[in-house]
């Protein structure tokens, strides 16, 4: 079994179970750092130093080489270069009783670093894409000289994209033929565009929750774009690329910037060049502030929650195709959470549908009394039991 293997099953294995979009991220970072090769020394310390690859870790082992914490060389996987980190990495193996150039030994302290960087593994878990995966580690663990605070913008955005794009050779040797699901436009190799409001009140203060189901609304307003809602944070590392997407809010009333009590964790709508497509803005297992509250609780706390731009309600052709993009989106997630679309949940004492919009958690007393999406499915014949069918 290569390297790649072992690292991919060591990530996916019990006690860790990253998706297989974490992995990738992982490894792709690992392969530029090292090669996948546990004994690499950086390339310009063998002539400096007078060892390889083989030589160095055998007289570190044996105790004939006693410069290893101190000598700025990185190391392994992940090229541990500062000198606490090689400490740590040192002992770590001799407590193992195991080579410092061991494998199975560098992806157990790896992982317990990982861990020990605030949030890092959640951001894992909540990537969509390889891209953000990848990002992850490189811009908060890895961080090379590429993209630190010397580095020109586009040696940041090329450095992101070429570990990225090892990163989704990894995700199709190993995830590929899995991840294209017939039929399905979203799938775990295809995950909808990402633009997290992170300023948003709902995203710094929600919970995560558990999933039982998706909630759909409309806007209620006459702008089908996107570009109203949603617009990426001042200090996204993707800012400029996602604006050119999106299209620029000029008005600055985007949801980023609200201090209203409203979230959810997508918009449909147009892009800037006129396509419509889904935007996640929350982790889709951050509770959203979405339909408010009823007699009997919410269903913010379970119900996965989108927005779709509504316009004036007269064209045609545009509510087939956010009908259609929805439609796609609710799929998604129903894969991805294991959600039956026909099914429902006892919550709250009561039989709640796992698909649903935001008038019918009202009717349940389990949202505030708004219309949507009635108001608008109404007028171009299409109920919620379309929606559970398709």
């Amino acid at each position: 079994m290569d390297n790649a293997k072992i690292i991919w099953d060591f990530f996916k294995g019990k006690g860790k179970g990253l998706s297989d979009i974490a992995c990738a991220g992982v490894l792709g970072n690992l392969y530029a750092e090292s090669a996948l090769n546990p004994k690499n020394l950086q390339n310009g310390y063998e002539k400096k130093l007078g060892l390889n690859d083989d030589t160095y870790t055998a007289a570190v082992d044996n105790g004939t080489y006693t410069n290893f914490v101190r000598d700025s060389a990185g190391y392994g996987l992940c090229q541990w270069t500062y000198w606490s980190r090689k400490q740590n990495l040192l002992d770590f193996a001799r407590a193992a009783g195991k080579s410092v150039g061991d494998l199975s030994m560098q992806l157990d302290f790896l992982w317990k670093e990982l861990n020990s960087y605030k949030g890092l593994v959640d951001m894992l878990r909540d990537a969509a894409t390889v891209r953000a995966a990848s990002d992850a580690i490189l811009l908060n663990f890895e961080k090379p000289a590429s993209v630190g605070p010397n580095a020109t913008a586009l040696q940041r955005e090329n450095t992101c994209v070429k570990r990225a794009g090892y990163g989704q050779g990894y995700y199709d040797r190993f995830a590929g033929s899995a991840a294209a699901v017939s039929g399905m436009k979203y799938h775990e190799g295809n995950a909808p565009l990402q633009c997290m409001l992170k300023t948003n009140p709902c995203y710094k203060k929600t919970y995560r929750m558990q999933v039982r189901g998706v909630l759909w609304h409309d806007t209620g307003c006459n702008n089908p774009n996107v570009k109203r809602y949603v617009q990426p944070c001042d200090d996204d590392p993707n800012r400029e690329q996602l604006l050119s997407v999106l299209g620029v809010n000029k008005n600055g009333n985007d949801w980023g910037h609200t201090t209203k009590s409203v979230g959810v964790n997508a918009f449909i709508g147009k892009l800037a060049d006129g396509t419509v497509a889904a935007v996640q803005t929350m982790p889709w297992d951050y509770a959203p502030w979405g339909c408010g509250s009823g007699k009997r609780g919410s269903c913010n706390d379970g119900w996965i929650q989108f927005e779709i731009a509504q316009d004036g309600r007269a064209d045609k052709a545009y509510f087939e195709a956010v009908y259609k993009e929805a439609v796609e989106l609710t799929a998604y997630l129903c894969r991805m959470y294991g959600i039956d679309p026909m099914g429902t949940v006892n919550y709250k004492g009561q039989t709640v549908p796992s698909i649903l919009c935001h008038q019918d958690s009202y009717r349940l007393g389990l949202g505030s009394n708004h219309s949507d999406v009635y108001d608008w499915f109404d007028r171009y014949g299409k109920t919620m039991d379309d929606v559970r069918r398709d």
